[in-house]
């Protein structure tokens, strides 16, 4: 059942469908990423929560993986073509236990309301086969500007969120939560024991010596676990 929160996120994800890339560079840092945390994608069966038009998707495809997408906003979904693709909630995912070998999150949770993180999680582990890969990347909460380097990446979010330059209204039931990266790997080893977490070195923050030397200022993360047991069958 789609809750409250989740009909939100996905009106507005409808309304603003034309805002967002359809596709992703072959390098961007985020996918590079990612295909370092799994390993070789060939032949691979990954499921892309919250996949939208299926930029990352198509782009692991197109390396031999074998990628279902789901989603709730049915005009996001629309535009993810070529992919097979189900509409639905990463709450309750329509899959069988031990189906994939990666799950994916591409700035997923930064949308989910924090009370649920434990149901998302949860379907992942179901869902991944023995030694699968969760791999989550979304925003740091202790990340600073790559524009402007002496300022917090959440301070110039909640200036700009409160001239209406967001996603989400400022007085409105959601907006977009980032956290602090040690606080969902405490949540993800409630159901892995392999955790770890890689900050992702965008081309803006390369230019400056403070990303390159402090990777916990860089903005987007990159959570890697590891079902070691595989799910219950």
């Amino acid at each position: 059942m789609i809750s409250a929160h989740e009909t939100e996120v996905t009106f507005r994800f409808d309304a603003l469908h034309w805002r967002f890339k359809a596709s992703v560079d072959p390098e961007d840092y985020r996918l590079r990423g990612i295909r370092n945390a799994i390993g070789p994608v060939d032949g691979m069966r990954i499921l892309d929560l919250g996949c939208g038009k299926g930029r990352f998707a198509r782009a692991l495809q197109e390396q031999g993986a074998e990628v279902t997408g789901i989603d709730l906003s049915s005009a996001m979904l629309s535009e993810a073509t070529g992919v097979d693709r189900v509409r639905g909630s990463a709450r309750r995912l329509p899959f069988r236990s031990g189906c994939f070998d990666a799950v994916l999150a591409v700035e997923v949770f930064e949308h989910l309301e924090p009370g649920t993180w434990h149901e998302t999680l949860s379907e992942a582990r179901r869902v991944l086969a023995p030694r699968g890969s969760l791999a989550i990347v979304d925003k740091s909460l202790a990340s600073w500007n790559a524009q402007r380097p002496w300022v917090p990446s959440a301070l110039l979010k909640r200036i700009d969120e409160r001239r209406g330059r967001w996603m989400y209204p400022a007085d409105g039931p959601v907006r977009e939560r980032w956290f602090w990266p040690s606080k969902l790997r405490k949540e993800m080893q409630r159901y892995f024991a392999d955790v770890r977490i890689v900050h992702l070195l965008s081309p803006d923050e390369e230019e400056h010596m403070l990303f390159r030397k402090l990777p916990t200022t860089r903005l987007m993360a990159l959570w890697v676990a590891r079902a070691d047991g595989g799910a219950d069958v």
